[in-house]
């Protein structure tokens, strides 16, 4: 056959194939996990992706969506490039790039944004856990605005629940509604730089040990002898530090009480006040072999041991959908134990922060006071874990190799 003739063959059988694919739809190796409902659904297809207030790349991330994770279709941009989605209470924009529709459904059959009604406003959430906050706790935060630290600036210490897109960067974003909650609209004003800004002691995977760990500290912004919860309050400055640790000490609960009380009085040698929180899940006796939850008793002990607030996740979770946590599958489809807080718990952990910091007098800051001098580091340290496969988003660190561990 002459070299004309066999490529217009093969152009031919190419055009055959493509019109065969588009009218059976594509062919995906994973299945389609969504099940039927009346409102289209999405699948999140890749890793990684988040949830947008605008659509646009531009637009700031509001909420992790972990691969597998289904959601209402309810719209799209006039580009097909963006499918508008329910998302928790609210609504929120995500990448066509990112999401894979059933079989025979496609975005061109979603209405265009512009022509579905506004949503409803979000119920008020009534949830436990906000601590009462003491005159003691009301006295340390003044004396460390006293000392120089900045009021209404809090530091976040945490893990992949902790990190700004799903935490204070939703509430800065606007992506948390405030209309239910008109009383907490001054405290969003007062606290709005801690809202806006990005901590640097947070991360997935992250542990009490890593704290101190200059390994785990952005070389961009902190010092060669710093660890990241160092680093975070040289450059914060904040008068309170919020703590949300634990989900990361799966395997290293062990050590959690004693890395997690040096964190405690690290700050309060720095004249910072801790906030203390606890998380909804218990992967820790799921899978690192702790007792039923061993981390949380932890937190609520030394909270009280040490006078400090405990804003209580764990307790307002019990009456969330899905205990506040997202529905988790590994690579198989099989669902596995939870660990990312859902659209709901984000909203949670805002709201009960909100109601914390609420207690708090509005300062002014100390003038002509200096910060207090950083405190030499601790001598805690660890090795950075390897990821595991069991979830791709965040996953908790495997179990580090045995070795001594000191006695409860």
């Amino acid at each position: 056959m002459r070299p004309g003739i066999t490529n217009r063959v093969v152009a031919v059988i190419a055009l055959i194939a493509l019109s065969v694919a588009g009218s059976v739809g594509p062919a995906h190796a994973i299945d389609f996990v969504c099940g039927d409902a009346q409102t289209p659904q999405v699948m999140i297809d890749i890793d990684g992706a988040f949830a947008r207030r605008e659509n646009s790349w531009q637009s700031p991330a509001v909420g992790r969506m972990l691969k597998f994770q289904c959601f209402a279709a309810i719209a799209r941009d006039e580009a097909n490039a963006w499918v508008l989605v329910n998302y928790g209470y609210t609504r929120a924009w995500v990448s066509r790039s990112a999401v894979r529709f059933a079989d025979g459904m496609d975005i061109t059959q979603l209405p265009l944004s512009q022509e579905i009604p506004p949503p409803p406003p979000p119920p008020r959430l009534r949830l436990p856990g906000v601590p009462t906050i003491s005159s003691a706790a009301q006295r340390r935060y003044r004396d460390a605005v006293q000392a120089g630290r900045t009021p209404g600036m809090v530091a976040v210490l945490g893990d992949c629940n902790a990190e700004h897109p799903v935490f204070f960067g939703r509430l800065a974003s606007g992506a948390f509604d405030l209309t239910p909650y008109p009383e907490l609209k001054t405290t969003a004003r007062a606290f709005a730089a801690a809202f806006n800004r990005v901590s640097v002691a947070t991360s997935g995977s992250f542990n009490a040990t890593m704290a101190f760990d200059p390994m785990w500290a952005d070389p961009k912004q902190c010092q060669s002898d710093e660890g990241p919860l160092a680093c975070e309050l040289r450059l914060s400055n904040a008068s309170l530090l919020l703590i949300a640790l634990g989900t990361g000490d799966t395997f290293t609960w062990r050590d959690f009480e004693r890395h997690y009380r040096a964190i405690i009085e690290y700050a309060l040698g720095l004249k910072v006040l801790p906030l203390l929180m606890t998380k909804a899940d218990a992967l820790e006796s799921q899978q690192g072999g702790a007792p039923a939850d061993y981390i949380n008793g932890v937190v609520r002990k030394l909270g009280a041991e040490y006078g400090l607030p405990v804003i209580d996740f764990a307790l307002a979770a019990r009456q969330l959908p899905n205990g506040g946590l997202a529905a988790e599958r590994n690579a198989s489809l099989q669902l596995i134990e939870p660990f990312h807080v859902n659209e709901v718990g984000m909203d949670a952990r805002i709201l009960l922060t909100l109601q914390a910091l609420a207690q708090f007098p509005r300062l002014s800051p100390t003038p002509q006071a200096t910060p207090q001098p950083r405190k030499p580091l601790s001598p805690a340290s660890t090795k950075r874990p390897q990821a595991t496969a069991r979830a791709p988003a965040t996953p908790p660190p495997t179990p580090p190799a045995p070795k001594q561990h000191l006695k409860e």
